[in-house]
């Protein structure tokens, strides 16, 4: 077989796949692609940053989130106002006449040098104005059946400080059986047993709420005036439906209040008229101006409503919940997705309900805020928040036990860090 070659003669023309690439940036489909991805990009950058701190988000930094800035502010001025009081020739602040809060902050020894409590008290106090001290009735409660084992037992800031020293003061039945619970181990026993003698020796004081407060936390500065002025709000909301109502919730950890499954079909319904809203109007632009068919071709307009428009979307959800929808400052009914027991305010007229509450479930396996969380539902008693939260969780062991000390580090409020001293 013969092959023929072929010889060219003069230049070949090159000029149409020389010009391919020009033609497709010179589509408005291409620029309209490019333009959505550069700001796609760049937004997915600054969420990167603005996130970082948003543990319902893609972007959350565990190393930014749980690092402690205005807590750790807030612990150091405790522990100034308790060196403070070692120092005063005050024996012990005035007695509270009739008053408007008790504060029960139960504390048992931590098996770390680090007893907590030290800060939760120091953090409540500090910063309240005279009147506000009077206002308020504080009371340390000491929960163990020989209170000398506690270290700040001895410790003279405590009765400088504090209203009274709680101690159990029970018949020889119920000692043994604290005692049994001790020695075996049964800390969520003991802990509704306490819960129960503390809301009860605070309702003899005649307070119109209790709070009761855990002792790991921090409070922060203003923490009193903004609790009162919310339960106010409270009473009135409440006293117009005349409805019951169970706490006010002083700590909660937005690692719960992301995109929860429950509200799928919200965030599916919103995102559809997100849809709808842009179809509508980039229609109506085609309608209302004819020139601008040339770019927004029914193509383009696919390309737009169906690609870019999800892709958005997608990063809407990604930088999470908190950061794109964070709640308003104030207080609000907060009936589902609460955690945890750090920190409750009861009125008064609900405490002997909880008292009997705690009595019967003493002997099985519940937690606190399970507990409460149950009998609100069964009942429906509406429960309430404050935004931001009032107190942070700084206890990295779990006076709960059950495995509990590896998710106490975890039990965070990240707003709280990132409020001005």
């Amino acid at each position: 077989m013969l092959f023929k070659p072929v010889i060219t003669l003069g230049w070949t023309d090159n000029r149409r796949s020389e010009s391919a690439v020009p033609n497709i940036l010179r589509s408005s489909t291409a620029w309209i692609l490019l333009s959505s991805s550069l700001l796609w990009f760049l937004t997915f950058r600054y969420r990167v940053i603005a996130s970082a701190r948003d543990p319902t988000s893609f972007f959350f930094d565990e190393t930014q989130g749980y690092q402690r800035v205005y807590s750790l502010q807030r612990e150091l001025e405790a522990y100034a106002f308790l060196e403070a009081a070692n120092h005063s020739d005050v024996s012990r602040p005035p007695q509270a006449v009739n008053p408007s809060m008790c504060i029960g902050v139960a504390t048992i020894s931590r098996p770390s040098k680090e007893q907590y409590v030290r800060g939760t008290i120091g953090s409540l106090l500090e910063g309240l104005t005279e009147a506000q001290r009077r206002d308020v009735y504080l009371m340390a409660f000491i929960a163990h059946t020989d209170p000398s084992v506690h270290p700040i037992y001895h410790e003279p800031w405590l009765r400088i400080v504090s209203d009274e020293v709680l101690e159990y003061k029970v018949n020889d039945t119920e000692l043994r059986r604290l005692r049994m619970f001790e020695q075996d181990h049964h800390p969520r026993n003991k802990s509704m047993f306490d819960y129960g003698y503390l809301l009860t020796n605070c309702f003899r004081t005649g307070a119109s709420w209790v709070a009761i407060v855990e002792d790991d936390v921090i409070a922060r500065a203003g923490w009193y005036a903004e609790a009162m002025s919310a339960l106010q709000v409270i009473q009135s909301q409440t006293e117009n439906v005349n409805s019951d109502w169970l706490y006010l919730r002083m700590f909660y950890t937005e690692g719960l209040l992301g995109w929860n499954g429950e509200e799928w079909l919200r965030y599916f319904c919103w995102s559809f008229f997100a849809f709808m809203v842009l179809f509508t109007i980039l229609v109506g632009i085609r309608f209302r101006l004819p020139r601008s068919q040339r770019i927004l071709t029914n193509f383009n307009v696919a390309v737009i409503c169906c690609i870019c428009l999800p892709a958005f979307t997608g990063l809407y959800f990604m930088a999470g919940r908190v950061s794109m929808q964070p709640p308003s400052p104030g207080v609000r009914k907060m009936s589902r997705f609460g955690c945890c027991s750090q920190g409750f305010i009861f009125p008064r007229q609900i405490v002997s309900r909880a008292v009997e509450r705690t009595e019967k479930a003493m002997h099985e396996d519940y937690y606190i805020d399970m507990l409460f969380e149950r009998w609100a539902d069964a009942e429906d008693l509406a429960r309430f928040a404050i935004f931001p939260s009032l107190l942070q969780h700084v206890g990295l062991r779990s006076s709960k036990g059950g495995g509990f000390d590896e998710h106490a580090g975890t039990t965070w409020n990240f707003k709280f860090e990132t409020l001005s001293p």
